[in-house]
């Protein structure tokens, strides 16, 4: 089921559900809106996956260090990227809730609302442009299934116009900076 009608944003914190495409280019406003994610997730008592690399999965938690206390803290938890999408050996999304119950003790799906973060990467290898979109078409799939909201964030400096068009049709939302 690809995603039929794409709707530009601005704020990524309104939304509550959907699959939502970013492509930034700016280092700071990127670690800004996942912060912003994090906290109105909070706001709806919701825990945050954030899948990223490790350049700026610390200074995302530093600057969450700075303003929420340890129990919030517990509530927004962090996988590598490059785990994530090549657990498999190459390319691949994974479902976010085959990682939940490693993540998070007493995790139970009936009771716990989960939001997701991921910052696409991938080495350089054939045909990756061609996984990438298989990918997200899957991830697609699984977030109208579970009514999730997830981001997949790319830079924008690394996505080919063929590619980026690819990615268009396969989320709900658009956010650029």
């Amino acid at each position: 089921m690809e995603s039929i009608d794409l709707k530009e944003v601005h704020e990524i914190q309104d939304l509550t559900k959907g699959h939502v495409l970013y492509f930034f280019k700016n280092p700071d406003h990127y670690i800004s809106n996942v912060i912003e994610f994090v906290l109105s997730g909070l706001e709806r008592n919701e825990y945050s996956i954030i899948i990223e690399n490790d350049r700026m999965t610390p200074l995302i938690k530093k600057s969450l260090t700075e303003k929420l206390n340890n129990n919030c803290l517990k509530k927004a938890m962090f996988v590598n990227n490059y785990d994530f999408y090549y657990a498999k050996g190459d390319f691949r999304v994974n479902s976010i809730f085959d990682y939940l119950p490693n993540l998070i003790e007493g995790y139970s799906e009936q009771n716990l609302a989960v939001r997701s973060w991921a910052h696409v990467e991938w080495r350089d290898e054939p045909e990756v442009s061609k996984k990438l979109s298989v990918s997200e078409k899957e991830a697609d799939l699984i977030v109208a299934k579970t009514k999730l909201l997830s981001v997949c964030a790319y830079d924008s400096e690394r996505v080919s116009n063929e590619l980026k068009e690819s990615l268009l049709s396969c989320h709900n939302f658009l956010v650029n900076e």
